[in-house]
């Protein structure tokens, strides 16, 4: 062996010493993005391994929001499913991935709309803390499924409320805002742009100023994981107007309450307080120009006897904004 092949034998040697030297040292930055690290493959472990692999476990939490129907949450990866029918805890078996978990709602309550809020924690054995609520009232109308917000426009469904009774949620986070159809700002004048706000053509819908934005705003946030938010038609409110504790009628115009309702109004609204919380006794903007006067009053609904009304854009009113399902 010459000197060359020696040196390189020796060189081979050190090498390797501090090869399988290095493998048993412990790095001492801690980057679970950086392969040289023991936790990036603790967390590749963890997460693509462990968590993702399907196995059984439970999910455990609560579900707030119903009222008097129930709702079916199921797992689509096995089709399990239990039926939830009162506000509270409950707790479901169901084998599938833990980081691929996902629930539906195969059968939805009658009056409400579930969703998941929050999907919990893992804890290496199952979920915890999972959030199903339902901050949406559904109704059909002409056909089409309804989803209202239950919170006037200014505040947030509160899946933990408990100012309607514990279990129910509410509308606690923020507070009911009052808003201009159209103003000055926006170019509005009652006598000569009396159409600022909805394309300048009284038949057009709104489409700027404050209440428009209220329910656009909406959908650039996914408010409720929908994007589809606008403004009801005041046709449509009288689908959630409730004209006593115990009458259900169709409203169908001026006369509003006056006629299929009697003299015991639900207090503050007529509107259901369970299944909308902080209903305004108070009028609701729709985005409909009122076709008479000059253009200068807006199609609305007032909350507090029941009826169609009108009023002028640059009046306040309240906003409740509705998605199609």
């Amino acid at each position: 062996m010459n000197l060359r092949q020696s040196t390189l034998r020796i060189l081979s040697f050190i090498y390797l010493f501090f090869f399988f030297l290095c493998l048993g040292c412990k790095l001492e930055w801690n980057n679970p993005s950086d392969p040289r690290t023991d936790s990036f493959w603790q967390t590749r472990l963890v997460n693509e391994w462990i968590v993702a692999h399907p196995r059984p476990f439970t999910l455990k939490g609560t579900v707030s929001g119903l009222n008097t129907s129930s709702v079916i949450i199921r797992s689509p990866s096995d089709g399990s499913y239990i039926t939830v029918s009162a506000n509270g805890n409950f707790e479901m078996f169901v084998f599938a991935s833990p980081k691929y978990i996902q629930l539906d709602f195969p059968i939805q309550p009658n009056d409400v709309h579930c969703m998941v809020w929050d999907m919990g924690t893992w804890t290496g054995e199952g979920f915890i803390n999972t959030k199903i609520t339902c901050p949406f009232v559904r109704t059909v109308v002409n056909g089409r499924t309804l989803l209202w917000d239950r919170c006037t426009f200014g505040s947030t469904w509160n899946p933990e409320g408990t100012n309607i009774g514990v279990g129910k949620g509410d509308c606690s986070l923020g507070s009911p805002q009052p808003l201009s159809f159209c103003t000055a700002t926006d170019g509005y004048d009652a006598s000569t742009n009396p159409n600022a706000c909805n394309g300048g053509n009284n038949t057009q819908l709104v489409n700027m100023g404050a209440v428009y934005q209220s329910c656009v705003s909406r959908n650039l946030q996914s408010a409720y994981a929908r994007k589809n938010w606008r403004l009801p038609f005041y046709q449509e409110m009288f689908s959630v107007i409730r004209c006593s504790a115990t009458n259900t009628g169709e409203i169908t115009g001026e006369d509003g309450c006056s006629t299929v309702g009697d003299a015991t109004k639900y207090s503050g609204a007529t509107a259901d307080p369970i299944l909308f919380p902080n209903a305004q006794a108070a009028r609701y903007w729709s985005p409909q120009t009122f076709q008479a006067l000059g253009d200068q009053q807006t199609y609305m609904v007032d909350f507090n006897i029941g009826n169609q009304s009108y009023e002028f854009k640059d009046a306040t009113g309240f906003v409740r904004c509705v998605s199609e399902l």
